[in-house]
């Protein structure tokens, strides 16, 4: 037999049973993702991002920790480091009860992954509230509602709204464009803290 057909055979079967090696790595690994799933599938309530110091993606719903897994963004947290102040360990726990008593967006009656509970008066200015269960209320930021965003903190993550409660009734069923186009909120917004 030919010396080059014999280097052939060798080199076909080497690539043929790395190919095989690699196609079922992969199989394995696509496997593992499939029964593993998103962190954010099966939340239900708000998860805090873990806190790294950084106050970097506080613009966005949505943002990667430091192991690269997507999560929601706390903004009230964000806010509160801004101004020296932590959460509390207790929190995770507290926001949890909530949910429990109040499950849905107190708004819109959306219950899903884009609730959140809100303060609602802001523990980076009122502290000793930050687990108090009358201070808290929830909200969703569901897309095309943000009835957090827009009426909890009047479209600015920074800023509050003390009389959330009355206008949860008053937008009751309202979405986000209705919310914007409506010349109380408008006003409201203008003269937000």
């Amino acid at each position: 037999m030919n010396i080059s057909l014999v280097v052939f055979f060798l080199v076909a079967a080497v690539i043929l049973i790395l190919g095989t090696a690699l196609l079922v790595g992969l199989g394995k690994r696509r496997k593992h993702h499939r029964h593993h799933s998103h962190p954010l599938e099966h939340s239900g309530g708000a998860l805090q991002p873990e806190h790294s110091g950084t106050l970097q993606h506080a613009k966005h719903k949505i943002i990667k920790n430091g192991k690269g897994l997507l999560k929601k963004a706390d903004h009230g947290a964000m806010t509160a480091i801004e101004h020296g102040i932590k959460r509390s360990p207790l929190w995770r726990h507290v926001e949890k009860e909530h949910l429990l008593r109040e499950p849905a967006c107190v708004v819109c009656g959306y219950k899903g992954r884009w609730v959140q509970v809100h303060h609602v008066k802001p523990f980076h200015l009122h502290p000793d509230l930050e687990l108090d269960p009358h201070n808290l209320i929830t909200l969703c930021e569901r897309s095309g509602r943000d009835h957090h965003l827009l009426l909890g903190h009047f479209d600015d993550w920074k800023s509050y709204n003390e009389h959330i409660r009355a206008d949860a009734k008053h937008y009751a069923h309202k979405n986000a464009a209705q919310i914007r186009a409506d010349l109380i909120w408008q006003r409201k917004m203008s003269l937000r803290p």
